[in-house]
């Protein structure tokens, strides 16, 4: 995970929970201010206090109800911190692990990054503007249940023409991946390998795992228009190599689309990363045809 997304992502759910926390104190201040309200809750208190030392557990449903019915004869909402998320309170943390709240905000804050824009949504689809519909359909079904699947499939390379509606379908990917409470990091080739560039010249080691650790140890990696970006070859094909390789070692999900069917990947790269792609043990290759949709609207 990038760093820097990560420190920025906890800031954002820290500043929710001093939030909460400031606008609690803020409500009982002023709820204080109310005699009556000041003598609900200082006897609720005494009481708490009082079975404790004794070893008791008591109910305190009726005074609680008066404490909330004078908070609302007061117009205070809570005087107890209404988080935004209350599985982890807004720590951005549920038993040791990334809460939910906290990978949504990361995947905004990658998804800002990419520059992809706005996802979409596998019951938003119009199949009616392909050429074949019904098997478009299934396509979709499939990347849908792969998207809630366990990913026993870790690849999936799906290449076609230019419009034939690849992004779109990724895009939907994304999304439901998201909604599914996975990390995603979402990029370009060209972006990609610019980073591949950067990295193999870059010479202090920190910030060369800065540029190449979210492509690496991304819960999942989409990568768009494989094979536009400007190459060189050395570089390019050996990262792209070491990239699906380890990817595939560390069971981490990669969906990558791109103009160049299978025959054309190992002209344009060479056969190890054509190897890594057409391995039917753990990737599914798609290819969709059909005329450039875009020119079609």
């Amino acid at each position: 995970m990038n760093k820097k997304i990560l420190e920025k992502a906890t800031q954002i759910i820290q500043k929710r929970k001093i939030s909460a926390e400031n606008q609690a104190l803020q409500n009982k201040i002023q709820a204080f201010e109310d005699p009556q309200f000041k003598n609900l809750y200082q006897t609720y208190v005494q009481q708490m206090l009082d079975e404790t030392k004794q070893g008791k557990s008591g109910d305190y449903h009726a005074i609680k109800t008066q404490i909330n019915s004078r908070l609302k004869q007061l117009d205070i909402d809570s005087i107890e911190p209404q988080y935004f998320c209350k599985k982890c309170n807004d720590t951005g943390f549920e038993n040791g692990k990334y809460c939910s709240c906290l990978v949504q905000v990361i995947n905004t804050l990658l998804q800002e990054q990419s520059g992809f824009g706005k996802l979409e949504k596998f019951d938003e689809s119009n199949f009616d503007i392909f050429e074949d519909k019904i098997l478009m359909q299934k396509l979709y079904s499939k990347m849908q249940a792969w998207c809630d699947s366990p990913f026993n499939k870790t690849l999936i390379y799906i290449s076609g023409d230019t419009g034939t509606g690849k992004t779109f379908l990724v895009r939907c990917m994304a999304s439901k991946l998201i909604e599914n409470h996975h990390l995603v990091c979402l990029t370009s080739a060209f972006a990609m390998n610019q980073d591949f560039l950067k990295s193999y010249s870059c010479k202090d080691v920190e910030q060369k795992q800065a540029l190449l650790s979210k492509y690496f140890d991304s819960e999942v990696l989409i990568i768009d228009d494989l094979g536009t970006e400007l190459r060189q070859p050395y570089v390019t094909s050996n990262m792209l190599y070491q990239l699906l390789s380890e990817r595939k070692n560390k069971h981490l999900p990669t969906i990558i689309t791109t103009n160049l069917d299978l025959k054309d990947l190992q002209e344009y790269y060479d056969e190890r990363v054509s190897s890594r792609v057409i391995d039917k043990s753990s990737s599914i290759c798609l290819s969709i045809k059909g005329a450039d949709l875009r020119l079609k609207k």
